[in-house]
């Protein structure tokens, strides 16, 4: 009976071992000071990495997120300087004209092992009693009007994984249902969608919205209270290297509701 048990508790401990939690890993946001500036203003803006919409928890690696700013085409870079204290990436952008401008970022894929004795910010070779790895990859996506907004909401701005409104979030009200596409490399792409805006809750990961696209990868999404908005989708790229086993992307567009 005892070498049952002995023989049960073995197997129970490899059993653990096997089923792990995913890497509980942030939301990358990048959230301007206010959603509604004038012309010819200097915007502040900061990058958050959350589990709580939207307040930062940890500050990214400032070398692996690039910053920019879309207007009608051109695409200018911005700079990001480090905040410890409230551990963002900070950076400005000059709104010159009214229109629509798309603040763009990416945080570029950082691979993270799950081991035996927990996880390492490495890649699988040459470690020890791996059980995964992954390749992790985020964009985001914050749309700014300033003044009269104009069709730049629509524009596609190239991220591997990317979340297209169909509809003018600035002509949308709080009620109303908006629609949302999400594109991988282009092409629609089936995926769950989920949405909060900022201070729906102060507890982790908790979203406001769920659903699913359609089969031309569109979901519709009843945005039912103002404030800022934000969208995430996710999509694993199950394709292993000799780094990791998994690419995980994930998008979020950020919005104002009024």
């Amino acid at each position: 009976m005892r070498e049952k048990c002995i023989r049960l508790s073995g197997a129970l401990l490899v059993l653990s071992l096997l089923i792990v939690s995913p890497l509980p890993a942030h939301e990358f946001i990048v959230k301007p000071v206010t959603m509604t500036p004038h012309p010819g203003q200097q915007l502040p803006f900061s990058v958050i990495s959350a589990h709580v919409f939207m307040v930062s928890e940890e500050m990214e690696p400032a070398e692996q997120v690039v910053m920019a700013l879309n207007r009608d085409g051109k695409t200018t870079p911005l700079t990001l300087v480090k905040n410890p204290t409230l551990m963002t990436l900070d950076g400005s952008m000059e709104l010159a004209d009214e229109g629509t401008y798309l603040l763009c970022g990416h945080r570029k894929g950082v691979i993270w092992t799950n081991t035996t004795q927990g996880w390492k910010q490495a890649s699988k070779k040459g470690l020890s009693n791996v059980i995964s790895s992954g390749k992790y990859e985020k964009f985001c996506k914050t749309l700014i009007n300033v003044g009269h907004p104009d069709d730049g909401y629509k524009k596609t701005v190239g991220h591997a994984l990317e979340i297209v409104p169909l509809d003018d979030p600035a002509a949308l009200s709080p009620g109303d249902e908006g629609r949302f596409q999400v594109l991988f490399k282009g092409a629609p792409l089936s995926s769950a969608v989920y949405a909060s805006y900022d201070g729906f809750s102060s507890h982790p990961n908790t979203w406001a919205y769920m659903t699913e696209t359609d089969e031309n990868g569109v979901a519709h999404i009843k945005l039912h209270h103002e404030g800022c908005w934000m969208i995430r989708v996710e999509n694993k790229i199950k394709q292993a290297t000799k780094d990791y086993d998994v690419h995980v992307m994930r998008a979020v567009l950020v919005f104002n509701v009024k």
